[in-house]
């Protein structure tokens, strides 16, 4: 699994089309392509519908694509926290400017 394949299956999912997400990949179509049947591979199941278009999600891929955006916002707060560890948590109270703190 490549972090690359979720963020490639999160344009797909938002752009509707392979040509486009390619493009906003910076990749060529089917390489991008490619790329989501090896995710779809690693999952075990059909994401994308490509009989319509533009392209659907299947029902597997519609549940996916919420889980492929909570693991990629997770790991990009974790990524900051890293980086800044003084900053403050999710949910963690903040000291107010002008009470002191």
């Amino acid at each position: 699994m490549d972090t690359k394949w979720l963020e490639d299956f999160v344009s797909l999912a938002e752009t509707r089309s392979f040509s486009r997400s390619a493009q906003l990949r910076h990749v060529t179509q089917p390489a991008f392509s490619r790329r989501i049947q090896s995710l779809e591979a690693w999952a075990g199941v059909a994401l994308v519908d490509r009989s319509s278009y533009p392209t659907r999600l299947t029902p597997a891929g519609t549940t996916f694509y919420a889980q492929a955006v909570d693991i990629l916002n997770s790991l990009q707060s974790s990524r900051a926290q890293r980086r800044n560890p003084e900053a403050p948590q999710d949910g963690e109270p903040q000291a107010h400017p002008d009470l002191g703190q």
